[in-house]
């Protein structure tokens, strides 16, 4: 006969009728539930942030108006990232002073937040120690310093809890910046084939507004799918009005790499943004799909590269060198061939005084000497950081990547899908322009932000949960056999002292283990 004693009564099922027998002092099992939902409402408590904690994500009412600080903060940020080439010094500045102030506004939750990205700062790391090999150690060490500010920004506004007002932060500065440029933008001479002139916005760079007015255009139809489902009629008349203005730029910069990356970026975005109500099943499946296209897109790097220059040319009547490009990349070709591990130091390069560089202004005509690079990413890491500046930076993007993947399919989001189809339009230019290495520029911020998004905030609520849960370990089916007394109206209420009649029998198929 089994006893108390003999066997523990943890796990054991009731096949009908009456309470499960428990040991006679032991509390019942209604007792030992209320227990552990008093025990987890405890632990639960001292996770909440407690007075004077960062309040990250939260809002203020402000005029009858809820401003979020996450999205206050990235339009602040972003207002002097844009207009950085009209505000100069002052601008610097700003940025400068925003990025320490909201990391000092979120300090209670900072290393929370950055644990699971700190590896992406081993990028400005590696441009940092690129000063002991630098040509210009000074001015690497300033540069990568300054490197360093623009990705924390960026990274900090990836970790906000309210990632749908970020985007709407952004999404008024670009339309400022866009409102901006074609109401006092110019225009400057290109070599096409046929000649002519193209907008050049508030600057003299046609490929600076088309990539700002490119970035702007994903971020507003973004916020206008968000607007829409949360029938916000304010940014859905925002949107509205930043969308047209952003197409203008984009045509009449005539940019071909800015107009091929936007292209396949809103393919993406819609596709993407399909996805998110259909089954996970379906999206790892579409998921791994893409993945193997992206891989034979990574092997395939240096014919595509190609084919794209090609196909730009003739569609948007450029010249076959895509404006002098093709000489540049021959002239970096020897640079690479002198230090090809290493590099010359991160920004050691394209510095007045320094005579290929002065040679390289020149041709070009580059009258102010400076606000030049060598228009492929790849070249340009290889020229700064060698062959291991390349390999470093091109591991911390794939696995960024790879997470970035994973949290869409997991816990898909509009907000997800923005900073997607960011990734896609800024890694689709990385054969004709420089991204994300540029020190206080908007790309690089937004190229460490997508970067960011891969991974999710530490929710103290679900780790105290998780963490008092009791881990279930599988065992083999026990069968405990119980005598009960036999009454003729059926099953009778168990009862300590064993009774002869018929039996009751108790099922075990786990056990649990702390």
């Amino acid at each position: 006969m089994t006893t108390w004693n003999g066997a523990s009564p943890v796990g054991r099922r009731r096949i009908r009728g009456g309470e499960i027998p428990i040991a006679p002092g032991a509390p019942s099992w209604r007792d030992q539930k209320r227990a552990q939902r008093e025990a987890l409402k405890r632990m639960l408590a001292g996770a909440r942030a407690q007075p004077g904690e960062d309040r990250s994500g939260s809002t203020v009412r402000i005029a009858g108006f809820n401003i979020d600080i996450d999205g206050v903060f990235a339009f602040l940020l972003f207002v002097p990232l844009l207009f950085i080439a009209q505000w100069g010094t002052l601008g610097a500045a700003a940025i400068a002073a925003l990025a320490p102030a909201y990391v000092f506004m979120r300090r209670k939750r900072l290393v929370k937040v950055m644990l699971p990205r700190l590896f992406l700062f081993i990028i400005p790391a590696l441009f940092v120690f690129s000063v002991v090999w630098s040509e210009a150690p000074r001015e690497t060490f300033k540069y990568a310093l300054q490197l360093g500010i623009t990705a924390t920004a960026g990274i900090l506004l990836s970790s906000a809890r309210n990632q749908e007002a970020v985007l709407r932060g952004l999404a008024a500065a670009f339309l400022a910046y866009a409102a901006a440029s074609v109401a006092l933008g110019g225009s400057v001479a290109v070599g096409v084939g046929a000649g002519g002139y193209a907008f050049s916005g508030l600057g003299a760079s046609k490929n600076v507004v088309a990539d700002i007015a490119s970035t702007g255009l994903i971020i507003a139809l973004a916020v206008l799918f968000m607007a829409i489902r949360a029938r916000s009629t304010f940014w859905i008349c925002l949107a509205a009005v930043s969308i047209p203005l952003d197409l203008y730029c984009v045509a009449a910069a005539r940019s071909a790499g800015a107009m091929v990356g936007v292209g396949v970026a809103l393919l993406a975005m819609l596709g993407l943004a399909s996805l998110i109500f259909v089954g996970r099943a379906v999206r790892a499946w579409l998921t791994a799909s893409l993945t193997v296209v992206l891989i034979w897109v990574g092997l395939s790097y240096s014919w595509l590269s190609q084919l794209m220059i090609e196909f730009a040319a003739n569609l948007f009547d450029k010249d076959p060198t895509l404006t002098g490009r093709t000489y540049l990349w021959y002239r970096a070709n020897d640079l690479i061939n002198e230090k090809p591990m290493l590099g010359r130091g991160y920004n050691a390069f394209w510095l007045q005084g320094n005579t290929e560089a002065e040679g390289l202004w020149r041709y070009f005509g580059i009258e102010n000497r400076g606000g030049f690079s060598f228009h492929n990413t790849a070249v340009e890491l290889l020229v700064t950081v060698g062959w291991v500046g390349l390999v470093v930076v091109a591991a911390v993007v794939a696995i960024a990547l790879v997470a970035l993947v994973r949290r869409f399919v997991v816990s898909p989001s509009m907000a997800l899908v923005c900073w997607t189809a960011i990734f896609l339009y800024q890694f689709s230019r990385t054969p004709v322009e420089t991204v994300g290495l540029a020190p206080f520029y908007f790309s690089t911020a937004l190229a460490f932000a997508a970067l960011g998004a891969a991974f999710a905030r530490v929710d103290l609520r679900k780790a105290a949960r998780a963490a008092y849960q009791p881990r279930t370990v599988k065992t083999e089916k026990i069968v405990q056999v119980w005598p009960v007394e036999q009454v003729p109206s059926g099953w009778a209420n168990p009862r300590w002292t064993p009774q002869t009649g018929s039996l009751r029998l108790l099922k075990s198929n786990a056990k649990a283990a702390r």
